[in-house]
């Protein structure tokens, strides 16, 4: 009797902890898009912002489950609150859910596996980004350092695309190539972290392509080169969340550690 009353007095604590634990990082991630940098766009309102570096420190720390719910509610309020279409709000919404369990997961699966993996999975990811940031940078060069879609009227220029994903390449190569000189937890919150990154780019590039298919009247060719051409914002905003995550991750870690052992 006494231990069935001290599991449920566990779980119930347990429940209220993460509910609390939500609602501060829902805060935090909301405050991470509130304070942002707006970047001229002719497809839409994009901006760097810290939101995905709080969703993903979240994920990293408390799981998956939370840093995912954290950031759908903070980040989904602040769409709501700066009046952004259904569409918007319900892209933010599973995508930072998705951020959230893929990090969470990642990170704590791979604990289970063996270095080489783990360089394996870096060098593949820095690979594709270098290629697509390779691809990004001829395009630009043979149109002038933009591309127009003719049907749409629009041009944007592209350069912030392939910079950014050139440096994220880069910069996941040699984390495999140094990885034996990095903590690994710090080599797993890496991996983690751009495999969510990854799937934020895809997410981000489909929501506009079925967007400009759906509301926008144009054709697939033009909708995809629409998709395309809307993530400079987002490829900054990856570079800047791995940056960031290799800076701080291990301090906030060794921070949150002492604070919940008191």
């Amino acid at each position: 009797m006494q231990e069935d009353q001290a599991k449920k007095t566990y779980t119930v604590q347990n429940i209220i902890y993460k509910i609390a634990l939500v609602g501060i990082l829902s805060a935090l991630s909301y405050v991470g898009v509130l304070i942002h940098i707006p970047i001229p766009s002719a497809f839409g309102n994009t901006m760097i912002h810290l939101g995905n570096l709080v969703v993903v420190i979240a994920s990293l720390l408390f799981g998956g489950i939370v840093g995912g719910i954290s950031g759908s509610i903070g980040m989904g309020l602040y769409d709501i609150m700066a009046g952004y279409d259904i569409w918007s709000i319900t892209r933010t919404i599973i995508l930072k859910f998705l951020i959230g369990i893929i990090t969470g997961f990642v990170y704590h699966k791979l604990n289970k596996k063996n270095e080489k993996a783990q360089k394996y999975i870096t060098f593949i990811l820095g690979g594709i980004l270098l290629i697509v940031g390779i691809t990004f940078m001829i395009i630009s060069l043979n149109n002038n350092g933009y591309l127009e879609i003719s049907n749409v009227g629009k041009k944007e220029i592209i350069w912030a695309s392939y910079v950014f994903s050139i440096i994220n390449g880069i910069f996941l190569i040699v984390v495999g190539f140094f990885s034996k000189k990095m903590p690994r937890r710090l080599q797993l919150a890496s991996i983690a972290t751009s495999l969510a990154m990854v799937v934020n780019i895809l997410g981000e590039f489909i929501y506009k392509v079925l967007k400009q298919l759906t509301l926008g009247e144009t054709n697939l060719i033009n909708s995809i080169y629409t998709g395309f051409l809307s993530l400079p914002a987002t490829l900054i905003n990856v570079a800047i969340t791995l940056a960031i995550i290799l800076l701080v991750f291990i301090p906030i870690e060794e921070a949150v550690k002492k604070s919940l052992n008191k």
